[in-house]
């Protein structure tokens, strides 16, 4: 079965891996949280908090008044006049003349500032003091004005201009006004004791400053700030909004501008009908002249002439001459309103002032039907303009059309005022005609008429302008504030930046990635060896067993098994002798030779232990420590290193001299001796092999601790003539490319019946099943698994729970 490549990182997800490496991680999750929530906390604590002020208007723009009375309006309700008038009205609410009037009518021209513990704070509408001023020079505007109050009587100004870097310095007393090279000013006092705290908290280092603010500026931030939409197209809702560190001064705006809206929007709407009223009165004031001039003259006819009544025939001839003259000053009344009219149309589009104009004439459809299609038009190009600019050609087109249409309309218009004219002219004929055949009726009869016809004349066209008067009067009452605010803005909102809980989750959130992301990292860059069966995938060697990591502390090499021969590491090497029979069960002594990639990885602690469970067996077992360059046997079994291999094979001592004895049974070894400068000479050298000879007559295992592979080469022919060459790897420490070194010794140096032992196996891991390798054959997971109470654990009693698992597992077996 071929096997995996050995890759970087890890190619397949192991759940327990991965949750084994959260575990190991801990600390480091936990601190990132930890940084997330105090980021999270710092940021709320020195981000001055924003405000949201809030104000619904519905529009309405009915005139009641025009109702009552039946005059024809511009009536906008449904489709798409709405939806211009909607957006009309958007446009007006966030124009620069309704945001300059609403800031007119605020406190805004100065703000005044304090410092906090923190942040600095707006005293908008609580300032312990207040500003007058008059500028000479606008380049103080913006520029920020320190103010130090040395008493209730005096303090002191400091400033400096923008683009010129002068400070100014100067002391100055309350109430006083003084003058400064760009304004003059005068500075008052309301609550000298609150002045007086915050100075001595920040121990008077600049705890007040204030800004003279420029009208422009101001209505330049709100219309930068401010944001006006739709609320609801279908119930005509508007919802005006702003954001400020100020809610007071945030909601204020909204409600001021709310307000003023309504207000411009009634001076709009009257100021037609007062226009029209004024035509009225003026043309009112000239029909009273004549009608008082033609009273007086006929009282004077009449007491000259002492006439009373005229007789039939004048009667009948005078009323058709009256009826003439009264068709002749309609008509003249009409031209003056068409001439009117079109002046009107040259100077101003205002499409309901035209409407005005010609409520009550005895206009023609054909002029209605044309004023109405030149509203749709003007509501046509306003809608464009909302979404275009008015450089763009749909814009062009739109307004073409507009001009073309009031084109048309002055034109039917002038055709109107001349058929007018030539009924005038028609009547003025016949009045002409009649008033010959006064000629022939006596001189007193036709003057009495005459002024008796001029006197009724007067009269009816001044009750009839009279009439008119009052019905405009009565559409300009009409004119009253038609919107709506249905929601005014509070002051005791919370803050909509920062959000607190948003935040703080946002900075969990972020934490918990960051840790998911080093974890997940750490996971896939994980490359140390946790399992046999992880071993397994990469490599044809023999899995041999485990050896299980020992809680306690251990001293260097220590030999374990004569001390607690019933604990769990015992039984592992035991289960390591037992494996190495199924390698090879032949009769005569064998050689078993240690080794490993790096130092560390157990390999003598592996091999002093074996070799004890080996002699526990009866057999006799010789150790030899052939890591000349780190010797370490023999400060496992705590004796002098002076002689040894080195001194044994440069021929210095004998071998009888070199063999130590240790206290356990069968088992003897021999010490690498004085470091030597040739280490791998020595392995190499044929008294070596005369050497293993002699030993394989005396003794029945041979185990031999020779140098890491993985640095030096010089255990290399050692591991070839090995029996049971053995190659060790840690848990949590060998890393998986060190199985490459494996396949190495297998596949160039021709290593046969090459085993490998996984040294330092978490007992947690093989209790949960994370040893999945573990099982028979494997040798040590059979035990466990099944003769558990057969040996002592290495470490303390463990929680209630482990004792609960033992007791039932005992109970069971």
């Amino acid at each position: 079965m071929a096997k995996k490549k050995i890759s970087p990182i890890n190619e397949d997800f192991d759940f327990k891996l991965f949750v084994t490496i959260a575990r190991k991680n801990m600390l480091w999750s936990f601190l990132i949280m930890l940084t997330a929530v105090v980021s999270a906390l710092l940021i709320l604590r020195y981000t001055a908090p924003v405000y949201e002020a809030i104000t619904i208007i519905k529009i309405a723009d009915e005139n009641r008044a025009q109702n009552v009375l039946g005059i024809t309006s511009n009536n906008r309700a449904g489709g798409l006049d709405d939806n211009n008038q909607i957006a009309g009205d958007i446009e007006l609410i966030r124009s620069k003349v309704i945001v300059e009037r609403a800031i007119a009518k605020l406190p805004l021209q100065v703000s005044y500032y304090a410092k906090g513990a923190v942040l600095i704070n707006e005293l908008y509408k609580q300032s312990p003091f207040n500003v007058e001023f008059s500028i000479r020079d606008s380049q103080i505007f913006g520029s920020r004005i320190m103010i130090d109050f040395t008493d209730k009587n005096t303090f002191q100004l400091s400033y400096i201009i923008p683009g010129k870097g002068v400070k100014n310095t100067s002391t100055h007393k309350i109430g006083s006004w003084f003058s400064l090279p760009e304004a003059d000013l005068k500075i008052n006092i309301s609550n000298f004791a609150e002045i007086n705290t915050v100075q001595k908290e920040f121990s008077n280092d600049d705890a007040y400053f204030f800004i003279l603010n420029k009208s422009s500026d101001l209505s330049d931030n709100v219309l930068k700030d401010i944001s006006v939409l739709v609320l609801n197209p279908e119930a005509k809702t508007i919802q005006i909004k702003l954001q400020e560190k100020n809610l007071n001064k945030a909601s204020d705006i909204v409600n001021a501008i709310a307000t003023e809206f309504n207000k411009y929007d009634v001076e709009k709407n009257s100021e037609v009908a007062n226009k029209i009223l004024d035509f009225i009165d003026n043309t009112i004031a000239s029909i009273d002249l004549e009608l008082s001039n033609s009273e007086s003259s006929l009282e004077s006819f009449k007491r000259t002439n002492k006439i009373i009544s005229p007789d039939l025939t004048i009667t009948a001839v005078s009323n058709k001459l009256s009826d003439l003259q009264t068709t002749r000053y309609a008509i003249l009344h009409e031209l003056a309103l068409y001439k009117k009219m079109r002046a009107d149309i040259s100077q101003n589009n205002d499409l309901g002032k035209f409407l005005l104009s010609i409520s009550g004439s005895n206009h023609n459809d054909l002029i209605l039907d044309q004023l109405t299609r030149l509203q749709v038009l003007i509501d046509e190009r306003d809608q464009i303009k909302i979404q275009a600019t008015e450089n763009s050609e749909i814009y062009k087109a739109a307004n073409l059309k507009v001009t073309s249409q009031i084109g048309l309309l002055t034109s039917t218009i002038q055709n109107e005022e001349t058929q007018l004219k030539n009924n005038l002219s028609e009547l003025e004929n016949q009045v002409s005609d009649y008033e010959k055949k006064f000629g022939k009726i006596p001189g007193q009869q036709a003057e009495y008429g005459r002024l008796q016809r001029l006197f009724t004349i007067n009269e009816k066209f001044y009750s009839m302008l009279l009439e008119k008067k009052a019905e405009f009067s009565i559409t300009k009452a009409g004119y009253i504030p038609q919107h709506v605010i249905l929601q005014e803005a509070k002051y005791n909102t919370p803050p909509v930046s920062p959000n607190r809980s948003l935040l703080i989750s946002a900075c969990l959130m972020i934490g918990f990635i960051m840790s998911f992301v080093l974890i997940l990292t750490r996971y896939l860059l994980y490359n140390e060896i946790n399992a046999l069966e992880e071993i397994g995938q990469y490599t044809e060697a023999t899995l041999l067993g485990i050896i299980p990591k020992y809680k306690r502390e251990i001293p260097v090499s220590q030999l374990l098994v004569d001390k607690n021969p019933k604990s769990v590491i015992s039984e592992a090497f035991r289960s390591l002798r037992t494996n190495l029979q199924f390698i090879s069960n032949e009769d005569g002594a064998k050689m078993i030779a240690f080794t490993s990639t790096i130092s560390g990885e157990g390999k003598t602690f592996n091999a002093i232990n074996l070799a004890g469970v080996i002699a526990f067996s009866g057999k006799k077992v010789v150790l030899l420590d052939l890591d000349m360059r780190k010797p370490k046997i023999h400060l496992g079994f705590n004796v002098e290193n002076n002689h040894g291999m080195s001194t044994l094979l440069i021929g210095k001592d004998s071998t009888e001299k070199c063999i130590i004895h240790s206290s356990l049974p069968n088992l003897d070894f021999i010490t690498a001796g004085p470091i030597p400068p040739n280490p791998a000479e020595l392995i190499i050298n044929p008294k070596m092999f005369q050497l293993l000879e002699k030993l394989r007559g005396i003794y029945d295992i041979i185990i031999v601790d020779l140098p890491p592979v993985g640095i030096v080469s010089d255990g290399i022919p050692m591991m070839q003539m090995a029996d049971y060459p053995l190659y060790i790897l840690r848990a949590n420490y060998s890393r998986k490319m060190f199985i490459a070194q494996i396949n190495k010794l297998m596949t160039e140096n021709k290593v046969k019946n090459l085993s490998v032992i996984l040294n330092g196996v978490e007992m947690s891991k093989l209790k949960y099943g994370y040893g999945y390798g573990y099982s028979y054959g494997y040798g040590y997971g059979y035990g466990y698994s099944y003769g558990y109470g057969y040996y002592e654990e290495d470490d303390k009693p463990g929680t209630l729970i482990d004792k609960f698992k033992k007791m039932i597992l005992r109970r069971e077996s």
